[in-house]
């Protein structure tokens, strides 16, 4: 005796689109906000103008807006004269110091994922199960 199956399956662009998959769809604004909001107190802040100025140039990305956040973010001193505008300074081999440390330092969002890595993943995956409904 045979039986003949027939499995009728939504193609696979669909799927990912029905679940909040695709690029830049809500799962990744999910995601962004969540780093976001999880690293906010491990950026460094004296007095919070880099941390407060965060643009969000697409779904998937956090940019902070400061002229030194790129120093801040790798955790080194900026070498070179801060005049004339336009003249751009180097990263030095000489570490910074930060108010808060050791929880506020470089490569904030790296040292949260160390801390809360497995929070961020069962936040997404219950924004998931629950159709985005927090």
């Amino acid at each position: 005796m045979q039986a003949n199956i027939k499995i009728k399956m939504n193609p696979v662009n669909k799927i990912i689109k029905d679940h909040g998959l695709e690029r830049g769809g809500p799962v990744n604004r999910f995601l962004r906000d969540t780093v976001e909001r999880l690293s906010d107190p491990y950026v460094p802040m004296q007095s919070g103008f880099m941390k407060n100025r965060r643009s969000y140039p697409n779904d998937h990305s956090i940019k902070y807006n400061a002229p030194y956040a790129h120093y801040h973010y790798k955790g080194k001193k900026a070498v070179g004269p801060s005049r004339p505008k336009g003249v751009k300074r180097t990263i030095s081999g000489i570490d910074m110091k930060y108010n808060g440390a050791p929880k506020r330092g470089p490569e904030w969002e790296k040292r949260m994922m160390n801390d809360k890595g497995k929070q961020v993943c069962k936040d997404v995956e219950r924004f998931i199960k629950t159709g985005g409904k927090q």
